[in-house]
């Protein structure tokens, strides 16, 4: 196999890998703010 197969073989898994960090970076991002809107709501209930 060339070079170019074996980058052809591994690329989409890469960026695959890569965008499934992003995603759950992004995620963890957002769980973080509905949790502190939350606790925020949860004390002017209190």
């Amino acid at each position: 196999m060339s070079a170019v197969d074996w980058f052809g073989l591994i690329a989409p898994y890469a960026i695959f890998f890569v965008l499934l960090v992003v995603y759950y970076f992004w995620e963890g991002k957002r769980e973080q703010r509905i949790r502190e809107r939350y606790d925020e709501e949860a004390d002017h209930a209190r």
